[in-house]
């Protein structure tokens, strides 16, 4: 078995009204293609950069799962034909990362939290003359 990660845009209607049902849906699609789900987060509803399938706004939902890459094919079909998936994707992983809580919080990219770091780096290292006290010499 081989780890994946999919993810979904689920129509709004849907999602708001009974979103435990939809996420089950989904799990079950998963379970009947022998996939064993590993972990489900929400990413929350977004405004899309273009109408798809007449939606200007979706629910984003990320899955983690292991699975034997003969059922892919079959689960993606699956997906396609489900009422409430916009769209679908679904990539082979190599590890499920973990996002700090306080990143995500304070809306740092991987990139701006580098280089928050190296500055502090670079002012750690630079040579700091003492300052003097007012009539020393």
């Amino acid at each position: 078995m081989r780890l994946y990660e999919g993810l979904f845009l689920i129509d709004n209607v849907p999602a708001n009204s009974d979103w435990d049902g939809v996420v089950k849906s989904i799990h079950d699609i998963l379970a009947k293609n022998g996939a064993e789900v590993l972990k489900t987060e929400k990413w929350g509803e977004k405004k899309l950069a273009y109408k798809i399938k007449s939606h200007k706004r979706g629910t984003y939902l990320l899955i983690h799962f292991n699975a034997e890459n003969t059922s892919i094919t079959q689960m993606k079909r699956d997906f396609q034909l489900s009422d409430f998936l916009i769209r679908s994707l679904i990539l082979r992983d190599t590890i499920i990362e973990e996002l700090s809580a306080a990143g995500i919080e304070e809306g740092f990219t991987e990139k701006e939290a580098e280089k928050e770091h190296k500055t502090e780096e670079v002012l750690s290292t630079e040579k700091r003359e003492p300052v003097l006290a007012v009539g020393e010499v």
